[in-house]
């Protein structure tokens, strides 16, 4: 079979590849924002003095890291309507993705705040804070640093793993490169379009990781230094 060059920029610039393109990214970003929010609470949980909350939260993180991400998204699909919830493709898919990344989340997360030296929460004991408040003025702002390198290989895996909601016949890239495919019958070239797009997504991501990582790496780098105490205690006990 000859390569189609007419037909590989036809698709390449088609309004149907472009969409399909926005559809793979807002999948990405909803998803991703959804589960890093989920899995902080998780991740939290999992920390949590109260048994039942700990409990409750690690089965979270078995049920939904111990299963294939695709037997999740059809159990949702085809599950919620039998107890009258009654998503749609969409809805399922963002759910079925949300729910499968926070559990990854939660387990970096918390790795990320055991990791920050247990002297520097006695510190925070100390200086009279609970512990609740020693999390979000001492924990959480030095595991949120050391954890962007780890959300960025999150994200770029997202990207790759919206594909599998073609299953549920979301209109992303996989599935419309499918659909391309039944429609021209020249697979090569629709495939070549869609690993196109995807490297594209996934190179500008891996621009704005890089950026992120060299903001928040600027003591490393010769930029301003970092305090060593966050802002938020060295105005604690001051007039």
């Amino acid at each position: 079979m000859v390569w189609d060059w007419d037909l590989f920029v036809e698709q390449l610039t088609s309004t149907g590849f472009l969409e399909a393109a926005w559809t793979t990214v807002w999948l990405t970003v909803v998803a991703e924002g959804l589960a890093v929010a989920l899995g902080g609470v998780v991740a939290l949980g999992m920390l949590s003095t109260s048994r039942p909350v700990v409990a409750i939260s690690g089965l979270y993180v078995w049920i939904w890291r111990g299963t294939p991400i695709l037997v999740q998204l059809l159990v949702l699909y085809f599950g919620l309507p039998q107890i009258g919830i009654r998503p749609s493709v969409l809805q399922a898919a963002l759910l079925g993705l949300v729910l499968n990344e926070g559990a990854y989340i939660a387990v970096l997360l918390r790795a990320n705040l055991l990791a920050v030296p247990v002297g520097q929460s006695d510190a925070g004991r100390v200086l009279g804070l609970r512990r609740w408040q020693r999390i979000r003025l001492i924990l959480l702002p030095q595991a949120i640093r050391t954890f962007l390198p780890a959300l960025g290989n999150q994200v770029n895996s997202m990207i790759k793993t919206t594909s599998l909601v073609s299953v549920l016949s979301v209109q992303e890239l996989l599935a419309h490169t499918r659909d391309t495919v039944s429609e021209t019958y020249r697979p090569f070239e629709a495939f070549a379009v869609a690993t196109v797009y995807y490297l594209a997504i996934s190179s500008l991501w891996n621009l704005v990781q890089w950026a992120l990582e060299r903001r928040s790496d600027v003591t490393r780098r010769g930029g301003r230094r970092r305090p060593a105490v966050p802002a938020q205690l060295s105005r604690i006990g001051a007039p």
